[in-house]
């Protein structure tokens, strides 16, 4: 008998011990405010907001989001009760650690809140308004994939200790469903917003895609483009890049790595990791984009290779593993901040809080001229296009470019050079 009860009263010990220890080496309870520059429609950056909040709230961390546009986003981070803000003078809490996203949204709350640390998430080189800003109280930078990473370090002269890259996720949470990989593709669909479906480059889809017995959608079915978990498991093939692209090979589908303008091989283990290192996304054009092209990558199609994705994409990119580096990233970053001595005046508090509300200000504009540039950029992309296409169509049908056409086309070209005037 107290044989007995010495081995209970042992094990008894050995699980308290086990309780306090990973009491111990819990993270402790964080305030954190995620900026964006908009919480509207829901797109790549605003759904790493809504993931990254969700993630961090079950972790038991306090966190408020900061824009000044709220819309759709905004509204599923109240449905979460993540506090929505578009202010930083009106967060819940004063931050323990600002995760800035877009670069006059962070400059906004770095001012908000003197002495409170940072770090900068960089999703992409272009628009303006995600170049990482130089701050003191920006300790750490993170690329979304090694590309975007490389550059920060170039273009700020940083280490590879204060820039770190925690590549795309995706929420198994929300993307439960796998499916099974058919031994023979039926099924297409192109996930993908920028690409022109009216342009030569889709008609090269449908082409390639209709002489293999392949269904292509060019779309997502009407009303499910917030719901890509329940769409994206009935396609066998997914024509993505980015975020899409990890939630199409997640669900269980091959994924065929695309731009407006270029397409790679399926992806598979052997290029999986340099897709990655690239955010699923081409950077420049392997060979011709044209239906044969498309076909050759298509035939490389294997149901065994395609679980075999799946299965590491959902080990490697998992949303749980990425809010751990984050979070241990967040506590870094206030354990070095802590040993500066950088305690604000009252006159200097003042001035940075003059300085948020000048920000605020400008905003609009800053915003309103990325439309402008955005737009600008759109049309002349149409443009080229509609040039390109006219081409290959005289060129397939062998007709002899006549007065009328060449007219059409140096006007094309004339409309061409207003839309991308030569800057001295």
């Amino acid at each position: 008998m107290a044989l007995r009860d010495g081995m209970r009263e042992k094990q008894r010990s050995e699980w308290l011990f086990s309780v306090f220890s990973s009491l111990l080496t819990m993270p402790a309870s964080m305030k954190i405010l995620i900026t964006n520059n908009t919480l509207a429609a829901l797109g790549g950056s605003e759904w790493v907001v809504v993931d990254l909040a969700r993630a961090l709230v079950s972790r038991g961390h306090q966190v408020a989001a900061c824009s000044s546009q709220i819309g759709e986003a905004g509204t599923l981070l109240k449905g979460m009760s993540v506090p929505t803000i578009l202010n930083p003078f009106e967060s819940p809490f004063k931050p323990d650690i600002i995760h800035g996203q877009h670069h006059l949204d962070t400059m906004r709350a770095l001012c908000a809140f003197p002495g409170v640390p940072a770090i900068y998430h960089c999703h992409g080189s272009l628009p303006w308004v995600e170049r990482p800003p130089v701050h003191p109280r920006l300790l750490y930078y993170v690329g979304m994939c090694s590309v975007v990473s490389e550059r920060i370090r170039l273009s700020l002269g940083l280490t590879d200790q204060e820039v770190m890259t925690i590549p795309n996720w995706v929420d198994l949470d929300r993307f439960r469903f796998v499916r099974t990989p058919r031994k023979k593709p039926r099924t297409a669909l192109l996930y993908l917003r920028s690409f022109d479906r009216t342009g030569w480059h889709a008609s090269q889809l449908c082409k390639a895609f209709e002489s293999m017995g392949i269904k292509l959608d060019l779309w997502l079915p009407q009303g499910e483009t917030c719901a890509p978990e329940v769409v994206l498991p009935e396609y066998d093939i997914v024509l993505a890049s980015g975020r899409s692209a990890i939630e199409a090979i997640a669900s269980g589908c091959a994924l065929l790595p695309i731009s407006p303008n270029a397409c790679l091989d399926l992806a598979d283990l052997d290029n999986l990791d340099l897709l990655r290192g690239q955010n699923f996304s081409p950077r420049l054009t392997t060979g011709q984009f044209n239906s044969a092209s498309i076909i050759q990558a298509v035939s490389a199609y294997d149901a065994d290779r395609v679980a075999a994705v799946t299965t590491a994409v959902r080990s490697k990119c998992a949303l749980h593993a990425a809010a751990g580096e984050l979070e241990a990233l967040y506590t870094r970053a206030i354990e070095d901040f802590s040993k500066q001595d950088s305690l604000p005046s009252s006159i200097f508090k003042d001035e940075l809080h003059a300085m948020a509300s000048y920000i605020q200000s400008v905003m609009p504009m800053v915003r309103d001229r990325e439309r402008l540039l955005a737009e600008n950029t759109d049309c002349r992309q149409a443009m080229a296009v509609k040039e390109q296409t006219m081409a290959a169509f005289l060129e397939c049908n062998s007709m002899r470019v006549t007065r009328p056409a060449r007219a059409i086309r140096q006007w094309l070209r004339r409309v061409g050079r207003r839309l991308n005037p030569v800057h001295e």
